[in-house]
């Protein structure tokens, strides 16, 4: 990882940093990258996959893993986080591709990859209309072979690659075609083509700010996403108490 500033939650390790210097450290990566480099969020959907060896290993391996949500902005501080902000993609992504235009001194390429066909591409319009890019490419994310999509990928040569799909799929996804990838930012998103697209809502800022978002997504999608949502209060629980075990023991 980029920062020495991390904090441990669970078998994760999180860049113990604000909102801003995450913004600015993920934009750097993008800067004439001799590989692809992987920022990635932590959120409950990661935090129940934690038994998944190789999704484990991936989020250690990456350049740049932020809190995304607001359990894990609290079992990051219970674990010594001094520094440690919500980063959601669904607003950092913005700031993201706008710290990488500055950088850069043009417009960025931008490779759009995950959700179904008129979801991606309606997110590609209106990214490309909120923040100055070029979309490169706009790919559905329901491919059954994926070497054609890599070569297009290769030929397409972004500055970033956004990976809308889903952890731990696209952190999985990632370390198996990692070989293949073009060197870029590689930034996964999770539903973040749904919200671009306008197929969900953000939730109001009251709920967003102290991370409490959870509550009007699962109230959009409560089959798909009150089920993870539970579960992920247990996984809070269990790493949370893992936590306070190590520091009594200290």
């Amino acid at each position: 990882m980029i920062t020495n500033a991390n904090v441990n939650v669970g078998p994760f390790a999180v860049a113990d940093v604000s909102y801003d210097r995450a913004v600015a450290l993920a934009a750097d990566l993008a800067v004439a990258p001799s590989q692809p480099h992987r920022f990635y969020a932590l959120h409950v959907g990661g935090l129940n996959a934690r038994t998944d060896r190789g999704f484990v290993q991936e989020m250690n391996d990456a350049d740049l893993v932020c809190a995304d949500g607001g359990s894990i902005v609290l079992l990051g501080k219970l674990a010594g986080g001094r520094s440690l902000e919500r980063v959601p993609t669904t607003d950092a992504g913005w700031d993201v591709l706008r710290a990488i235009g500055e950088r850069l001194g043009r417009r960025p390429r931008i490779a759009l990859l995950g959700a179904p066909p008129e979801t991606v591409g309606c997110a590609a319009t209106v990214l490309a209309e909120g923040v100055p890019c070029d979309v490169v490419l706009a790919e559905h994310g329901y491919h059954q072979d994926w070497a054609g999509i890599l070569l297009l990928l290769a030929e397409a040569r972004p500055d970033v690659l956004v990976l809308g799909l889903g952890a731990p799929r696209e952190m999985l996804w990632v370390r198996k075609h990692h070989e293949h990838l073009p060197p870029c930012l590689i930034m996964t998103c999770g539903g973040w083509f749904g919200f671009l697209s306008g197929e969900e809502s953000r939730a109001p800022k009251a709920l967003r700010q102290p991370g409490l978002e959870w509550i009007a997504r699962a109230a959009q999608s409560p089959r798909r996403l009150l089920p993870r949502y539970l579960r992920g209060f247990v996984s809070t629980a269990i790493v949370g108490a893992q936590i306070l075990k190590m520091r009594l023991l200290r």
